[in-house]
């Protein structure tokens, strides 16, 4: 009796091993099942502009719809994140210019994963290389204006629009950027990037040669994030300084100029003009000096230049009596011609008699 009480736990035991057995191996077979999606390939990281993009393919097998799911990491926080906006999304690129700015530095690297899912299945993760801006990320061009006066060209850089992001200090990400600009003669089949200069935003300089036809091209060029840089379109324009001979003969005709109208206004002020005068002020010149010779204008106009009040004189009629001596006995001085009323047009400016002045 006890020999068969053991064989008959032995047969449950054996039963029970092979029961386990079977739901192990069943449950391998189900997370076979679940993971038979195949992963996203060709996965590639690219900045642009500051503006940096995950791409993946995918090559859907089955009928159901497929969507895909982002993770990232940096080199900082090691662990990683579900990135919201690209979970369970059905295109194959994500923009993760916000992820990769949490812990955003020149020096930092970046990562990021994609996984397919379905309604019932999954696959695994592929995983993208890492990241570095200044050995993956590329900036754009930027443009150039010219400014030409004469023999001096102005040159004019101004940076492209860049992501509004800031670095892990609290700078902008364009806080350093300058312009790689190079110059060159028409005519030349290589762009010189060597001996280039490196300025700010403006540069100034002079060409010597005359009549010649320059090129320019610039990059943006960053210290801290070494990135690379696309070089702007050609843009070429004329010079058109003169040399010095024809400098030279261009200023001697601007003195020559100048010195004739100087010529011809001091010959205009040292001609003498023929003054015409009314007939009562060539008779008071006449008393002053009889002997020039002046034109009577006939029909002239005084013109009244200020009014004067006229003071009345205790008399009873007072006459001016130009060039004549005085019949009357009585007074010895010759009459005086007054020039305090010279050229005014008074109602007896004509040759009279003095008579009886009391």
């Amino acid at each position: 009796m006890f020999v068969s009480g053991f064989l008959s736990l032995t047969l449950c035991l054996c039963c029970v091993s092979r029961d386990s057995l079977g739901v192990s191996a069943l449950l391998q077979k189900s997370n076979s099942s679940y993971h038979e999606l195949p992963p996203p390939v060709n996965l590639s990281l690219t900045s642009y502009n500051f503006k940096t993009t995950l791409t993946w393919a995918y090559v859907d097998e089955t009928p159901e719809t497929t969507n895909f799911t982002v993770q990232f990491k940096d080199y900082q926080t090691v662990q990683w994140q579900l990135f919201p906006p690209c979970s369970n999304i059905a295109s194959h690129h994500c923009d993760v210019t916000k992820a990769f700015n949490m812990n955003l530095t020149a020096l930092n690297s970046y990562y990021a994963k994609v996984k397919a899912i379905t309604q019932f299945q999954e696959s695994q993760f592929a995983f993208a290389e890492r990241f570095q801006f200044k050995e993956n990320a590329t900036i754009r061009s930027p443009t150039v204006e010219v400014m030409v006066h004469g023999q001096q060209v102005i040159l004019r850089c101004i940076y492209p629009a860049v992501a509004n992001l800031t670095t892990e200090n609290g700078l902008k990400v364009n806080h350093d950027f300058r312009c790689n600009i190079c110059i060159w003669l028409e005519g030349t089949n290589e762009l010189p990037k060597k001996n280039c200069a490196i300025r700010k935003s403006r540069w100034k300089f002079n060409i010597t040669q005359p009549r010649v036809t320059v090129c320019v091209s610039a990059r943006v060029n960053s210290k801290q994030w070494k990135m690379k840089g696309e070089w702007s379109i050609q843009k070429c324009f004329k010079v058109q300084s003169l040399n010095l001979q024809e400098s030279l003969i261009v200023f001697l005709a601007v003195i020559a100029l100048f010195l004739g109208l100087v010529t011809v206004s001091i010959l205009c002020k040292l001609l003498k003009k023929e003054l015409v005068l009314p007939k009562s002020l060539v008779l008071i010149v006449k008393a002053i000096n009889p002997y020039v010779d002046m034109k009577i204008e006939e029909d002239a106009v005084s013109v009244v230049i200020k009014c004067e009040e006229v003071i009345p004189v205790e008399c009873d009629i007072f006459f001016e009596e130009v060039g004549k001596q005085i019949t009357n006995p009585e007074i010895t001085e010759p009459l005086t011609v007054d020039l305090k009323y010279a050229g005014k047009d008074w109602a007896y400016d004509r040759p009279q008699t003095l008579l009886n002045v009391h």
